[in-house]
Order: C-alpha cells, then structure tokens, then sequence
C-alpha cells in the first residue's frame, strides 16, 4: 500500500495560522481540505441554511415549479417516480410528502428492479396512463431515458425530470430537466444526490410561492440519508444539507418510520452519523428493493401510523438479513471464479457474470470485490439472454466513461465516475468484456493499480490529547470529501500485541514513555509486524474515544502498520 501525505505550502501555513490563531497542527488539516480563507472557514465550521445555493440558478427549476403549480391549482394527478434504492427513495419521499401536504392529487411509483430494471419504464408509464395521471415527477432517474420519455409524451404525460446522473449528448424530451449536471447548467454545486435535488424543486417551490421555506427544511432528514447512502461528496452545499439533516436527527424528534427503523438498527438518535446511516440505515432501505418490492420501503419512510411503522420495519430488517445471506454466497462465488480464472495474473478490470447471482446484490459484491482487489470491477447477473450489470470503480478510472466508449455493446447504461449499472445482451458479451480489458489495459497504469492510503499529516504521541479530538469533532460530518482526518505516527515500540474477535488487531503504541491503547480491524494478518516489542513500526490511524464501563479514553483505530525505517 502507498501511503500519500497531503500537501500544503508551509508559508501559506505559516500566514494561515498567524492570521487565524491556529495550532500548525490544526492548520495543516485544513489546508490539506482546501480550507484557505475567513470565508470557507465560517462555512466549513458553522454550515447553515443561509448558505445553500438559489435553487433558480438549476436549469429548469422555474419551468418545473410552473408546471408543478398549475397541475396543484386544476387538480391533476401526479406520479413521483422514484428509482429502487435509498437515494430514489429519500428523493421520492421528499416530493411526494411536500405536495401532498398542499393537497396535490399525488403517488408514487418504485419499479421493480427485476422485472423493470434501472429508472422509467414502459410498465410505469402504462400504470400511470390507466390512472389517468398527466404529469411525472422523475427522481434519482430519468436523464437518459430518452425513448421512455417520449413513449410518455405519446401517451399524453408530462414529465419533469430531477435526477443527478452524468447526462449523455442527447436529452429527453422531457418538459423539464432538473439535474446540475446539465452541460449548459450554471448551478455552483454539481454533487448533489437524488434527494439533493428533489430538495431545491421544494425549495424553490416555498420561494416562489412565498412560503416559508422552514416547510422544506422540514426534509432535510431526508437528503441526509439520500446524501450517505449515495456516497457524495459531502463538501459545499451538501455539507450544509448534511449536517442539518443530522442534525434534525440527533434530535430525536423522527418520524416514526424513520424512528421505527432506527429502534430495529439499534442505533440512538444522537448517535446518527454517516458511518451508521451508510452501514445501518442505507442497507435496510435497500434490501426490500434488492429482493423485492421496494415501496415498502417509502411505504415506511411516509406512514404516520407507529404500528404501520414497526411492522415495515421489521420487514426491511428480515429483508436485510437474507441480502447478507444471499450476499456472502455471490461473494464467495466471485472470488473463487477469479482466483481460478486469473490465478495471480489479474486484468485491469475485472468483469465477473453468472446466471445464478442474484441481480439485487452484484453492487454491493462489486464494491467488496474492488476493496479486494483494488481493480474496477463489474458483476453481471444473467436470465436467460439478458444481463443486468453493476460496476464500482477506483479513484483516476471513470465508469461512466469506460461504459460510454463501448455503448455500441450495451442495451442500456448508465451511472457516474464510481458507480454504473448497464444491461447486456448475451450475443454481445464476449466483445463488451474483450473491447473494455483492452481499454482497461489503455487507460489504467500500474500504480493506479496500487492501493492507497491519503495521510493528512504526520503528528507526535504528545500531540494526541482531548484537545485535539475536540478540535476533529467540530470536522464532522465525515464522509466522502471530508473524510475523518488520519495521522501518521512513527518509531512506535508495540506491547502485548493480539488478536480479538474475528481477525482484529489490538495493541499498545509506545513512544517516548507515552503509551496508547490501538485498535486494527481487519488487520489480524499484521500481526506479525507488532509481536516484536523490540523492533518499531509507523501507524496511520484515526484518533477516536473508546468508552468502557463508563470511563472514556483515546484510542487509535489503525488503518495501516509498516516496519519502521530510519
């Protein structure tokens, strides 16, 4: 593993700290995220509302809101049409809740992910034309669904797309497209989720009615969760909408979907981060899609019945509870298939399919897979002649791209830099797969290949206090862009070195008679590197409080463990 220090100028550094009374320390974290002026400091530290972006600079916003209102003001019917996972979801929720709540003649619809597949589809389309529905509301999809769009329009319905999706060079005939992404569109913040964008149509909505946009606010619980789950970066706007949203949370004040599901995570209000959203809530809003229905899972996220409540929850945590069954099988499958097709000479990207995979968990292998193996990957799962893929990427190779330039392949696809899903026919996957390992081969250098791990700084055992996990916690909320700040400690002696649980590692550092408790989990197989009091090693760690039998005491969570070198 490469081990990359962040760098910075040290006589910005300098004039930085003077100017704004910074520890060095705490300056260099900040530098190294891009932190350099009174501005970006007050934004960083304190985000709030006040600071989110007019939703009328987003291409389409006032076209939509128009619309929206008229089909309010003459009673149409209205379709919000979500995609299946938590950001679609979230996204789904959020509009279907605002305009019901103004009286809007308004459902939804969540495709099936098996029978349908990835955003609209001709099923849905034809459901809502029985309902005698006009207007749809797309959300988390629908920027590439060109021939779909027009078979609504054929049909007589309009649709107002918000998605966030890479757009191609053609764009539907939609009446309006909602997506920052658009070529031509000025809006400053390009990382929105789903659930990000489905909140500036509600937001410009309150705006341009005149109503106080505290009504938006009140979803903010919403994105966040669309926000983690859709791993964006959290950085500019959508720190501001994250850290309100968990902030809504931490209150305790949920809804009671959103509380029922908490209480079967067993996750605490104020304990709500990213971390628990990502492992906790994200996997259980997901699994009912993965496996089958999704609507049970905004069925949830919108009833205001407790019973209701508890009953969907504990569905999405049965739900969940086969995925990881289902999973580690796919899992297991995968990687017996590589290490017997491949052996030790592995491609650059690794394209993996069976027909007995089930469709609802290749992503999630595929990311599995690609932490594994540090390659891009893609898992397709086959029925009959058809294929439907997932793929995740590393940092430097663009999914999206790599799918785009071999389209000629592909039925459909779609995605963004790290993550895209496409549909393939049998007769065109040897091809696909031979045409994207020589692009691979092309485009992908040996030490891209390399994992990597991103040090914000080096930093001595006397500089590890509660001072400076004070100083870290005013860094939240972590996530994607913001990640929690790792350290890097050498000349560490390690004592009474040993393996917990299911291949932990747990020690004592020591250096210059300070000694700190240090925690590696998944590390067991570095074992060796800290049986040996004698010999030292360098750490790259994320400093933490461990709290036991109510005492509360720093710990070093380590990341990475290397013999240390003069």
């Amino acid at each position: 593993m490469q081990w990359i220090f962040k760098t910075y100028d040290p006589d910005q550094l300098l004039i930085f700290c003077r100017s704004y009374g910074l520890e060095p320390l705490y300056g260099k974290i900040l530098l190294t995220r891009g932190i350099v002026q009174q501005k970006q400091l007050e934004e960083y530290f304190n985000p709030k509302t006040e600071y989110l972006y007019n939703p009328f600079l987003m291409k389409d916003m006032q076209k939509a809101i128009i619309r929206l209102h008229k089909a309010l003001e003459t009673g149409e019917k209205i379709l919000v049409y979500g995609d299946y996972d938590v950001d679609g979801i979230t996204a789904a929720s959020i509009i279907y809740l605002f305009f019901k709540n103004l009286d809007a003649k308004i459902t939804y619809y969540i495709p099936d992910r098996e029978k349908e597949g990835y955003g609209l589809s001709r099923e849905g389309i034809d459901w809502a034309a029985t309902q005698g529905i006009s207007l749809i509301i797309t959300c988390d999809c629908g920027i590439n669904a060109i021939d779909k769009v027009q078979y609504a329009s054929d049909k007589g319905i309009e649709i107002i797309i918000t998605d966030h999706h890479e757009p191609s060079l053609e764009l539907p005939p939609a009446l309006a497209i909602v997506n920052p992404k658009q070529e031509d569109d000025i809006y400053p913040e390009k990382n929105l989720c789903g659930a990000g964008v489905a909140f500036k149509l509600i937001q410009g909505y309150c705006q341009y009615h005149n109503l106080d946009e505290e009504i938006a606010y009140e979803y903010l619980d919403f994105v966040a969760l669309g926000t983690a789950a859709d791993m964006v970066n959290i950085t500019g706007e959508n720190r501001v909408l994250m850290s309100e949203g968990l902030r809504k949370i931490n209150t305790g004040k949920n809804r009671v979907g959103l509380k029922a599901l908490m209480n079967v995570s067993r996750i605490f209000p104020e304990e709500m981060d990213v971390s628990k959203i990502v492992f906790g809530i994200a996997p259980r809003l997901n699994a009912v899609g993965r496996l089958g229905e999704a609507s049970r899972a905004i069925k949830l996220l919108i009833t205001e019945d407790p019973q209701e409540a508890k009953m969907y929850s504990e569905i999405l945590d049965n739900e969940n509870t086969l995925r990881r069954v289902i999973e580690k099988d796919v899992l297991e499958e995968a990687i017996q298939d590589i290490e017997k097709r491949y052996a030790n000479r592995l491609p650059n990207i690794l394209i993996l399919h069976n027909p007995g995979w089930h469709p609802g968990v290749i992503g999630i292998v595929a990311s599995k897979i690609k932490e594994i193996y540090h390659r891009p990957v893609i898992m397709i799962a086959f029925q009959d002649d058809v294929g439907k893929g997932s793929g995740r990427s590393i940092n430097g190779f663009d999914l999206y791209d790599a799918l785009h330039a071999h389209e000629k392949w592909l039925k459909t696809y779609g995605g963004h830099f790290m993550a895209a899903g496409l549909t393939i026919e049998r007769k065109n996957l040897d091809k696909f797969i031979k045409d994207l390992h020589k692009f691979a081969d092309d485009t992908i250098s040996k030490d891209l290949l390399e994992p990597r791990i991103y040090i914000d700084t080096e930093i001595e055992i006397e500089q590890i206090n509660m001072a400076l996990l004070t100083f870290l916690d005013r860094l939240r909320p972590f996530g994607p862009g913001n990640m929690s700040p790792k350290f890097c400690l050498r000349n560490v002696y390690p004592e009474r070195a040993r393996l917990i649980g299911d291949n932990h590692l747990k020690f004592r550092g020591n250096k210059h008679h300070n000694s700190l408790d240090c925690i590696g989990w998944n590390l067991g197989d570095d074992l060796s590197f800290v049986s040996d009091t004698t010999k030292a090693v360098d750490l790259v760690f994320v400093p933490s409080i461990n709290e036991w039998n109510g005492t509360r005491s720093i710990q070093l969570v380590v990341k990475a463990i290397k013999p240390h070198e003069e």
